[in-house]
């Protein structure tokens, strides 16, 4: 199980692949994860989670979220509303200008991608 909760995209009912069955022993390995509540493939399972999980209801509540390991521990990222942070090695911060050592980007239509120290 990640570090980053037990109550992430793999072991949630809405997940296609566990067909309705929380926290699902044998979950249907040859579907791709797929958020039935967003609509949405859900590449990093284990790594994503959102507030439905806790409260079961099939209207989406806040962002979906990517967790990773940054400084301090592990943090809940979310996404840029259907689009994933990626995590990335180096670059300058489209926020504050300063050198990135280990942050996260978000993917743009229109430019390059934005990325946060």
């Amino acid at each position: 199980m990640p570090n980053g909760g037990p109550d992430n995209c793999g072991t949630c009912g809405f997940n296609r692949r566990n067909r309705g069955i929380w926290r699902n022993p044998e979950p249907d390995e040859t579907q791709t994860s797929f958020c039935e509540i967003r609509g949405v493939a859900v590449l990093a399972d284990p790594w994503t989670y959102c507030q439905n999980w806790h409260t079961r209801t099939r209207s989406p509540i806040g962002p979906i979220y990517s967790s990773g390991a940054y400084e301090g521990g592990y943090r809940r990222i979310p996404w840029h509303g259907l689009v994933a942070p990626e995590s990335v090695q180096s670059g300058v911060c489209s926020e504050c200008g300063a050198s990135i050592d280990d942050g996260i980007s978000i993917p743009a239509v229109e430019s390059a991608p934005i990325t946060f120290c």
